[in-house]
């Protein structure tokens, strides 16, 4: 009996949540799923472990949506000698574009030359040359088998992986999405029985109140804050969650004072791009589109500042306004620039939305700080503001939280567990709950490689 070897190399997200890279490895092909940046760290800390291979080894990248923890660090592989595609859905192509995009700005601006990452050549060389776009539930043929995209519910064009390899049918999750107001919620039952399942673990032991309970609360928020006259910060990442705050404010219209929504930086941008793809929304949306005429994502309450010069005057006039702005850390983007300016007054409020990571601005106002320093990029300085405002924190998040990790897990029931994109904590508490769902768990640390006999 001949045995053969799938091996599993983690790259990033290995007991983290940032820098998404699996490599998968079976007679001589080679092919790499995710390639992500940290977003806290600078230059190649921030970047998953890829001198650890040679990169022009790699046959196929395949790109399961566009948030830069899983798609930043893919103009490198160029600069690296790949000479592969980068599968991914056309909504996600689109995205990923703008996202870089405001990703060079960022490394142009803020990262020491030496450290950044990729240069406009790169990135203008992948989206020219690399990008193969495919469609949900196509079949595509590669070396030692087939390849399948789910939708992941996550964010717009957002993908679960199925792979043939040799003989073993692998599943990798991606960012696996909750109850969504605009997209569709993934089918685990396609995946039944796969032998190897590479979860991520973000919200593992964490669950959270219903969608339509969570929208109350930052429409409440919202509403008080603009009958006592105060502006509203709501600072989002610019593609997932300022669109689903758009539609959550949209629905409770009637609930909130008549004021404009600012939607600022890309995200504004990133809102054009979903109105283009309806298609790949759910079907409520789809029928609204379809019966009524109506784009949900076009609302005539929303505002773009053209210039500096207006969005001064929004937040210097008396009249109440809600802001939603990146970067939703609070660490680059907009909302910094918003915060310095309306954090000192008490009648207004900052809502901060689902997940923080540690030691950022946003983690910090969270925890109660009542100052916090943050970057003007305008001025081109480090200032510290006084937080006098009140901070809100609404648990809205476009990741699956613990129930619903459990019940994927439980669904699919696979031979072998990989559990990756979490802290080591909330990965033990899945283990707790759906460990016992695998015949073999595995938690890598990144630099690790797992090898599956079958």
């Amino acid at each position: 009996m001949v045995v053969e070897v799938v091996e599993v190399t983690v790259l990033g997200s290995g007991r983290e949540v940032g820098r998404a890279c699996i490599v998968l490895r079976h007679e001589g092909c080679s092919l790499m799923l995710d390639c992500g940046v940290h977003p806290t760290q600078v230059g190649l800390e921030a970047a998953p472990k890829l001198d650890m291979l040679d990169v022009s080894s790699i046959g196929l990248s395949v790109l399961t949506h566009a948030h830069l923890d899983h798609s930043g660090a893919i103009p490198r592989l160029f600069r690296l000698g790949f000479k592969g595609k980068v599968i991914s859905t056309l909504p996600t192509a689109a995205l990923v574009g703008l996202m870089w995009r405001d990703q060079l700005s960022i490394m142009s601006r803020e990262w020491p030359e030496p450290s950044r990452l990729w240069d406009s050549r790169d990135m203008n060389r992948v989206l020219a040359r690399l990008i193969r776009y495919v469609t949900y539930e196509e079949e595509v043929k590669i070396s030692s088998g087939r390849l399948v995209l789910h939708d992941a519910g996550h964010i717009l064009g957002s993908a679960l992986v199925e792979l043939e390899l040799g003989g073993l049918r692998i599943c990798y999750t991606g960012d696996l999405g909750t109850s969504s107001n605009h997209l569709q919620y993934w089918d685990a039952s396609k995946l039944k029985g796969v032998d190897v399942l590479i979860c991520e673990s973000t919200y593992g032991g964490v669950n959270r109140k219903g969608r339509e309970a969570l929208e109350r609360e930052l429409v409440e928020a919202v509403k008080s804050t603009l009958e006592g006259g105060g502006k509203v910060l709501i600072p989002a990442m610019s593609v997932g969650k300022a669109q689903e705050i758009i539609l959550a404010l949209r629905a409770h219209e009637s609930k909130i004072p008549d004021a404009p929504i600012v939607l600022d930086g890309m995200a504004y941008r990133a809102t054009r791009i979903y109105s283009q793809f309806i298609a790949y929304m759910s079907d409520r949306i789809k029928r609204r589109l379809i019966i009524n005429g109506e784009d949900p994502f076009s609302w005539d309450r929303l505002l773009q500042p053209k210039n500096l010069r207006v969005r001064r005057r929004l937040v210097e006039s008396k009249e109440p306004c809600v802001f939603v702005a990146p970067s939703g850390m609070l660490k680059g983007g907009w909302s910094q620039w918003y915060l310095a300016k309306l954090a000192s007054n008490s009648d207004n409020a900052v809502v901060v939305c689902g997940y923080v990571d540690p030691q950022t601005p946003a983690s910090e106002l969270v925890a109660g700080a009542r100052e916090v320093e943050v970057t003007d990029f305008i001025a081109g300085e480090r200032v510290k503001v006084e937080v006098k405002c009140r901070v809100h924190h609404v648990e809205i998040s476009r990741h699956a939280m613990h129930s619903e990790l459990c019940k994927f897990i439980s669904t699919v029931k696979p031979e072998v567990l990989i559990l990756i994109h979490g802290e080591s904590e909330s990965i033990e508490k899945l283990i707790d709950s759906a460990g016992n769902y695998a015949s073999r768990v595995e938690v890598p640390s990144n630099g690790s490689t797992i090898s599956i006999s079958y």
